[in-house]
């Protein structure tokens, strides 16, 4: 079912030109619509926005707390003042690994850092969920049956009979759509493949060093001192 309202088709780049291939049928979300999103997002699933000033604040809170006896600390302090203020793209490897490595630490050790890190994740789950079923007005497939919870949105019923795959994409689509300009949204191009991933903004946490946690650590422990030896250049 897709209802008159305006709306924007989209389909998973992998499934285009297959027969019974979803397509989803997306408004387009005015400034109070996307205030909304944003709301519920933070409110009932404490998964608002994460910026990365915040994150390293936290690091630097935890270095202090943490690592009062290290003989890194100060070294420490300095590259993290040089990421809020620069970024790390002017830091040397062993650097930005010693960052990683503190920074996998302290998701660990530091409450305030693991909090935001939870937060962020909270969001890259449910916000292309919640802006679907917000945005979405229709969906045509084979195997769908569109419909609608009591609350107006798209039903969970719905949701649970899509691909979780297709149904991130289309929910990283929905998300998009609240954020690009009237001009954009009508000629814009389709995401590509990977394009279909999780959803970001200018204003989310970007911080390269934030998505190097699920990388390899090193085995220092809060409070012990360097063995690094090396590791400076």
């Amino acid at each position: 079912m897709v209802t008159a309202e305006a709306s924007v088709t989209f389909t998973p780049s992998w499934l285009e030109g297959q027969e019974g291939a979803p397509v989803f049928h997306l408004r387009t979300p005015g400034v109070i619509a996307r205030a909304q999103m944003e709301a519920e997002l933070a409110g009932q699933h404490q998964a608002g926005r994460v910026y990365s000033f915040e994150l390293l604040a936290a690091v630097r809170e935890g270095v202090l707390a943490l690592l009062a006896e290290d003989e890194d600390q100060g070294r420490l302090l300095e590259l993290i003042d040089t990421e809020m203020e620069v970024g790390t793209a002017a830091m040397t490897d062993a650097d930005r690994r010693l960052l990683a490595e503190v920074k996998k630490v302290l998701a660990v050790n530091w409450p305030a850092y693991r909090d935001l890190i939870a937060q962020i994740e909270r969001r890259r789950e449910l916000a292309p969920l919640v802006a679907l079923r917000r945005f979405c007005i229709g969906i045509i497939g084979a195997g769908v049956t569109f419909a609608r919870a009591p609350d107006g949105m798209v039903s969970d019923a719905t949701l649970m009979s899509i691909d979780p795959q297709v149904l991130l994409a289309a929910g990283n689509r929905a998300f998009a759509l609240a954020y690009v300009s009237e001009e954009e949204r009508g000629n814009s191009a389709r995401p590509s493949s990977s394009g279909d991933g999780q959803p970001t903004s200018n204003s989310d946490a970007t911080s390269t060093e934030a998505g190097s946690l699920t990388a390899s650590a090193g085995r220092k422990t809060p409070g012990s001192r360097s063995r690094r030896g090396s590791g400076r250049s």
